[in-house]
């Protein structure tokens, strides 16, 4: 069984790829309650994602999605410079 960090990894990308997934606060929210249904389901309990997110599950999916968004943003940014 994977870590729940590693777990997390796996759904941050799946979150962000999905399509039809947008940045609004009740998106994540509504995130957040299918991530801790999807974690009792594969045996991570509720307390140990809400710990792994630092007790607030959807900002913390937030905080992460956004994080990569950018990182993404700069990447392509950096490539057409260098074109």
């Amino acid at each position: 069984m994977k870590t729940i960090n590693d777990w997390l990894d796996d759904k941050y990308e799946e979150m962000a790829t999905s399509p039809g997934f947008s940045n609004k606060l009740s998106d994540f929210e509504q995130q957040a309650a299918i991530l801790r249904d999807q974690a009792k389901a594969e045996g991570y309990s509720t307390k140990d994602l809400s710990e792994e997110c630092g007790g607030n599950i959807a900002a913390h999916l937030m905080n992460r999605v956004n994080t990569r968004n950018r990182a993404e943003i700069r990447r392509k940014a950096e490539k057409n410079l260098t074109e």
